[in-house]
C-alpha cells in the first residue's frame, strides 16, 4: 500500500502541486498571523499613548479644542467686521488751521477745525475770536465738501483733514 501511495504521488503531478500550494498557504497564513499579532500589539501600545494616556481620548480633546478655537476665530472675525464698520464711521481725519480773523488782534487766536470720518463726512468748526467776544460756527461736511459757503481757512482745514486721512489707508 505504501508503494501505491508513492506511485499516486509520483504519477499525479496535479496532486503534488496541490500539496505544495497547501503548504505555501499554511506558511503564508502563519506569516500573516504573526504580522497581525505585531500590528495589534503596536496598535494597543499606540492607543495607550504617552505616559499611559489614552490616545483616542487625547485626539477627542484635541478635536474639541480645535472646534472651540474655530468658534472663537469666527467670533473674532465678526468683531473685526463690526470694528471696521465702526472705525469707518468714526472721526479719523482731523485738519486744524489757526489764523488771525481780525486785523486789530495781535495773534492767531481764531481757528478752523475739520473733524471727518473715513469717507470725508463730518463737521467743520470755525471759531472767530475778537477783543469783545468769541463766536463758534459749525457746518456739516459730506464727502469733503459743505453745502454752506466756506472760508479759505475752513477749506484748508478740510484739505488737511483729507490729506491726513489718506496716510491712514493701507
Amino acid at each position: 500500500m505504501a508503494m501505491g501511495g508513492i506511485w499516486l504521488v509520483q504519477g499525479n503531478k496535479t496532486l503534488l502541486i496541490i500539496y505544495a500550494l497547501f503548504g505555501i498557504s499554511i506558511l503564508l497564513f502563519l506569516i500573516l498571523n504573526i504580522h497581525l499579532l505585531l500590528v495589534g500589539r503596536r496598535y494597543r501600545r499606540l492607543m495607550r499613548g504617552v505616559n499611559g494616556a489614552n490616545l483616542e481620548k487625547l485626539l477627542e480633546e484635541t478635536v474639541q479644542s480645535c472646534r472651540a478655537a474655530e468658534k472663537r476665530v469666527d467670533e473674532l472675525e465678526e468683531l473685526c467686521r463690526e470694528l471696521k464698520q465702526f472705525s469707518t464711521a468714526s472721526i479719523r481725519r482731523v485738519g486744524f488751521v489757526r489764523f488771525n480773523a481780525f486785523s486789530d488782534m495781535g495773534s492767531d487766536l481764531s481757528f478752523a477745525l475739520a473733524l471727518l470720518n473715513e469717507t470725508g463726512d463730518g463737521v467743520i468748526l470755525c471759531c472767530l475770536v475778537s477783543r469783545e467776544d468769541c463766536r463758534l460756527y459749525a457746518k456739516p461736511v459730506e464727502g469733503g465738501a459743505s453745502p454752506y459757503p466756506l472760508s479759505d481757512e475752513e477749506e484748508e482745514a478740510i484739505r488737511k483733514a483729507l490729506e491726513a486721512g489718506s496716510s491712514l489707508k493701507r
